[in-house]
């Protein structure tokens, strides 16, 4: 069976709160690019990227659940097996 790689994305603010929440139950406060809302700008720009030059589907997940975004995936999946 062929791999399938599927990127997924969030809203920068999103995945900044996100970010924010995991350093401060960590108690590691040296993460600063970690929790950078224009750090986080960038990386998902630059993940986006990535996704469209190898014509990878994206996915964004920031107002989806686990199961919403699974149910997303099987379906790219069966999609791309009956080509």
């Amino acid at each position: 069976q062929k791999s399938c790689i599927i990127g997924l994305v969030a809203d920068p603010e999103r995945l900044a709160d996100i970010r924010r929440n995991r350093v401060a139950i960590m108690s590691d406060h040296n993460l600063k690019e970690y929790t950078d809302l224009n750090s986080i700008k960038k990386e998902i720009d630059e993940s986006k990227n990535l996704f469209k030059r190898n014509n990878w589907p994206i996915i964004d997940v920031t107002r989806r659940s686990v199961e919403e975004t699974a149910a997303s995936i099987l379906k790219i999946i069966e999609i791309k097996k009956n080509r």
